[in-house]
Formats: C-alpha cells, sequence, structure tokens
C-alpha cells in the first residue's frame, strides 16, 4: 500500500471515529440521517396524499422511464442540438453550448456582468460545473433562497448534506439561537415560527430586489425548449420571474425528448421521495406581451431574459468511449437512492464528496478530481449491496460502478490496511472464511 493510501486510510478512520461523539457534526448528521432515510424507505410503500402508493406509481412508469433515457444516451448529439435550435429560434432564450466546465464558468461570469450579488435555488448542476467556487473567488455574494441552504449559511455549515433538505440536520433550537445570535430577534423553537420569520423578512426581498438569478432544471424537453422545474417553497417562482435576468445552468443529460417526458420526471422525483412539490413551473420564454399592435415585446413582469447555460465537459465523451460511470447521465435526480444506501446509513456524510452525500456524489468527485478523491469521499465503506440499482427509477447500477472505482484504487495502491490484509491472505489460503 502506498503511503497516501494509509493517509487517506488514517484521515477516514479519524472521522468514522467522530460518530462516537454525539456532539460531533458526523455524529449529529448521522443520527438524523438515520431516520430521514428509514423514514422515507418505509413511507414508499404507504399511500401518501394520492389513491397509488409511491412504489406503484414508479413501477407504472419504469419502463417508459428507462426506455427515454436509453434513447437520450443513444442519441445525444441530437438532442442537444434539436434543443439548442428551439431554445434559440423559438424560445428567445439566449442560449450557449459549454463543451468544458471552465468554459461554462466564463460564460456565467459574462453573463453576471458588473452585479455583486446572485439569489439563487439550491443547484447541485452549478456546484459540480464549478459556478459556486468561481462565484466565491470573484466574491460575489451569494443569496441562497431554499430554506435549507439559507440555514446552512446561517451556520456557515461547510460539510456535505442531503441535497433535498441541506439544513436537516439542525435543531429548532439550534436555529433560533443563532437567529437571535445573528439578527438580536428572539423566537419560539417552532418549525412555523422559523418559517414565518423568514417569510416576513426574506420574502420582501425576493420580490423587489432580485436582478440577477440562478437556478438549474429538472429537466429540459427537446421538442419545445421548455424548461421544468419541481419545487415545495415557492422561491424558485419567484426568482424566475421577479427577477431582471434568470440564468439556467445544467448539464445535458438533464434534456429529455419532450415535454411530456419533462413533467414525468419532475413527478417522479416529488413522489419517489414522498414530498409534495407545491409547484412545477414550465418556462417556455421570457415574459413578454402582443398587446399593443400584436407587436411581440419581451420583459413585461417577469424576467426580461432567459439565459440557458448547455454544459457538456465529460458527458457525450463518457457516451463515445463507453466510460463505465456513462450510465450516471440517466439519473433523473430524484436524489433518493441514498435512503436505501447501507454505508449512507451507517457513516452519513462521512460517505460523501463535496457535491453531496452518497455514492453518485462519489462518482462525480471522482469525474472531476481522480481516484484519490474517490477514496477520500469513503469508496471503501461501499458494501456493494445494490439496493441502489434495485430501488433506482432508472435501474442505475452505482454499486458496480464503486467496484470499478475500488479496482482503480487497489492497482494505485489506494486500498485500505485491512482489506489488503485480507485479500492477501486470501491469495495465501485459497479461502476467504479461514
Amino acid at each position: 500500500m502506498s503511503g497516501k493510501g494509509k493517509e487517506i486510510y488514517e484521515e477516514i478512520k479519524a472521522k468514522i471515529d467522530l460518530l462516537k461523539d454525539e456532539n460531533s457534526v458526523y455524529s449529529k448528521f448521522g443520527e438524523i440521517w438515520k431516520l430521514a432515510g428509514l423514514g422515507k424507505y418505509r413511507s414508499f410503500d404507504l399511500r401518501y396524499l394520492y389513491e397509488d402508493t409511491s412504489r406503484e406509481f414508479v413501477n407504472k412508469y419504469k419502463s417508459q422511464l428507462i426506455a427515454m433515457r436509453n434513447d437520450f444516451l443513444e442519441n445525444i448529439e441530437g438532442y442537444v442540438k434539436k434543443c439548442i435550435n428551439v431554445m434559440e429560434k423559438t424560445n428567445k432564450f439566449k442560449v450557449y453550448y459549454a463543451k468544458t466546465n471552465e468554459e461554462a464558468q466564463e460564460i456565467f461570469m459574462k453573463e453576471l456582468g458588473e452585479n455583486k450579488v446572485i439569489y439563487k435555488s439550491k443547484s447541485l448542476e452549478a456546484k459540480d460545473i464549478g459556478i459556486i467556487d468561481v462565484l466565491k473567488k470573484n466574491n460575489i455574494e451569494i443569496k441562497e433562497t431554499d430554506l435549507g441552504d439559507v440555514l446552512c449559511q446561517l451556520f456557515d455549515y461547510k460539510y456535505p448534506s442531503f441535497t433535498l433538505a441541506p439544513g436537516i440536520q439542525f435543531t429548532e433550537e439550534e436555529i433560533v439561537a443563532k437567529i437571535k445570535e445573528k439578527y438580536g430577534v428572539e423566537l419560539k423553537p417552532e418549525a412555523e415560527e422559523i418559517v414565518n420569520f423568514y417569510r416576513k423578512t426574506y420574502r420582501p426581498e425576493l420580490l423587489n430586489d432580485v436582478k440577477i438569478s440562478l437556478t438549474s432544471a429538472n429537466a429540459i424537453s427537446a421538442h419545445d425548449g421548455s424548461i421544468v422545474l419541481i419545487e415545495n417553497e415557492g422561491n424558485i417562482s419567484l426568482l424566475t420571474r421577479a427577477t431582471e435576468k434568470h440564468i439556467v445552468v445544467a448539464g445535458i443529460q438533464k434534456i429529455v425528448p419532450d415535454i411530456l417526458d419533462a413533467v414525468l420526471v419532475a413527478k417522479i422525483q416529488e413522489r419517489i421521495t414522498n414530498v409534495d412539490g407545491a409547484y412545477i413551473s414550465l418556462i417556455s420564454a421570457p415574459s413578454n406581451t402582443s398587446d399593443i399592435k400584436g407587436k411581440r415585446v419581451m420583459g413585461m413582469y417577469g424576467a426580461k431574459e432567459v439565459v440557458v447555460i448547455l454544459v457538456d465537459d465529460w458527458r457525450i465523451a463518457a457516451v463515445k468511449e463507453n466510460k463505465f460511470y456513462k450510465d450516471i447521465l440517466k439519473c433523473v435526480s430524484c436524489k433518493s437512492c441514498d435512503f436505501v444506501c447501507t454505508a449512507s446509513r451507517a457513516f452519513g456524510n462521512i460517505y460523501a464528496s463535496k457535491y453531496g452525500i452518497g455514492a453518485i456524489n462519489i462518482i462525480r468527485d471522482y469525474i472531476h478530481n481522480g481516484i484519490e478523491a474517490a477514496v477520500k469521499d469513503g469508496l471503501f465503506l461501499c458494501t456493494g449491496c445494490e439496493n441502489c440499482k434495485n430501488w433506482c427509477p432508472v435501474e442505475i447500477n452505482l454499486g458496480e460502478m464503486m467496484r470499478e472505482l475500488k479496482r482503480e484504487a487497489t492497482r494505485r495502491g489506494l486500498c485500505p490496511p485491512p482489506l489488503e490484509a485480507y485479500k492477501e491472505k486470501i491469495f495465501k489460503e485459497k479461502d476467504p472464511f479461514k
């Protein structure tokens, strides 16, 4: 084993030891995540707001989803070209096709212009593409609007979290204490009180002061160029309407054949996680009016301009070169594989990368930063149980991808010492059970 491998092993072991300390950030997240994961998993078979269970809904459309995502991978360049064409000519979006993350970052900063503040709704795509790092580097103020992200900013929380509920680890008591510390406001330690505080103090700002906003997309229709966004808080609706310029940053894998596929993806994301998505937005043009002599004028009450930055970077190459991780391009971003993940349940946000918790974010870190990054993220904590594949609505086998990463890590001397010793024992004794 290499010296680097031993160093990484000791780092991970030290984090795992902190799980025994109930006051550590890893222990606090781990405990709440076990409850959340178990609760979401168990509720999957319950009727929740609808006549059918979430499992019944997903299974009803599973074959359609799989066929649709396979079709996208087989015709990825054609769908990208078709989508860009209709977005530009019909939807009057300003569209960029960035071949690399660096190119996307340059485009974004150009579109940001002289603005020093940007409002955003949580966007894993922006983090994945490096937009967030560039904004911080250039001292641009990032105003989070999703309450979970707002709370993470309030606590300056820099550890990986669950992207659908990034503030899940904070208690009501901790939140009201932090609000008192920062704003001098006394609140009861109740969820309703906290929500009302932000509605009264932050909502007016979102309605009146947003000049430029950033979102990703839940899905994008190649047929008509519509951007589909699903939410429950209403912040995305405000950001995409009460703004001068709305910038959408998305990897090309967000493209689906048509608008019905896009809405289906959004509903799958809602149903599989048992959340009540209050709003689905279909954005097909900047705000406009033709009420004066039939002349179409862009920019009425909503956004004057919609800028779309579609990013390739590694995606088309992964398909053409048949990379072992190409199937993550089929992902519909429901983010629910973590609910059933053995390693995620046991190790919480130790089994995670800077992009978020779970195997898919470790694979994402590998794509951008290499095998050492994946090992540091807890690669070898994956048990290979394949619960993720069996749960996934499009049957992505993250377990097999993680096994491929382990093989690469082992070749490079990054296998943890206990596993290295076990491997040598098997080779020597020819029996893994002795």
